[in-house]
């Protein structure tokens, strides 16, 4: 029963790392990417924040990376033939006198589906903090004009001020919602096996490959928090937003 579960929780995550590379690889290849991050309007303070942002987010996404590697590594090469589940077909219908060679590379394979799960989630949170800095920043401008005589050319940029960053979030969202709607599924539904199985089965393995399955359900906890956090904030402000510019109408 183990081994079910186990099998279930891969083949969710591989899906989650097919769905997350071929989103960024279009947005990518296509330019839509690019043209949503060069539309970006941002003052020198909000440049020196969201800089800051982007180090410590890409500091927290390459340890994930880095510790999801060497746990990897040690489950492939020294915990026995646990991990050899997924080497299939070759351990289930071509036998090897060797699993070495089959092993480096599906250690590698390992790494690469790691990066497009890791970095993609990242992406797309750093674009949720972004977007949701802007609204903060417009519902500050707005909350600091409350009390001042406004006249119609300024509420008027700031409503269009408003309209842009919206328009952005829309374009953003026609090609992240694939990811965004894989993110959830596949991490909620990866996260309640691995829990599931921890809590029923942790005695059939030994302590490292407990950890290393505490950390995935980790990863994965963690994932879902970013996928369903980015959609919270962004929703919030652009509410928070819209009802100060309303009051200034």
């Amino acid at each position: 029963m183990d081994t079910f579960f186990f099998k279930f929780s891969i083949m969710s995550w591989v899906t989650l790392c097919a769905i997350s590379q071929s989103t960024y690889f279009a947005a990518s290849s296509s330019g839509r990417l690019d043209r949503i991050l060069n539309c970006i309007e941002i003052s020198d303070e909000s440049a020196t924040f969201i800089w800051k942002v982007a180090v410590i987010y890409t500091s927290i996404a390459w340890v994930m990376f880095l510790v999801s590697n060497v746990l990897t590594f040690n489950a492939m090469f020294f915990t026995g033939d646990y991990m050899d589940i997924i080497l299939a077909p070759i351990t289930t219908h071509i036998i090897l006198p060797d699993l070495l060679v089959t092993r480096v590379a599906v250690f590698l394979s390992s790494v690469y589906c790691t990066a497009a799960w890791v970095f993609p989630q990242v992406t797309s949170f750093m674009l949720a903090t972004i977007f949701t800095h802007q609204y903060k920043m417009l519902s500050k401008t707005l909350t600091n004009s409350d009390e001042c005589r406004l006249s119609d050319s300024d509420i008027e940029t700031f409503r269009r001020r408003h309209q842009e960053i919206s328009m952005s979030i829309s374009k953003a969202d026609d090609f992240l919602m694939f990811h965004n709607a894989g993110a959830f599924c596949c991490q909620l539904f990866t996260s309640i096996l691995h829990l599931y199985d921890i809590i029923f089965f942790r005695n059939t393995y030994g302590p490292f490959v407990l950890v290393m399955r505490k950390f995935w359900m980790f990863g994965m906890f963690f994932g879902l928090t970013l996928t369903t956090g980015g959609g919270i904030m962004v929703n919030h402000r652009v509410s928070t937003s819209g009802r100060c510019l309303m009051s200034l109408t």
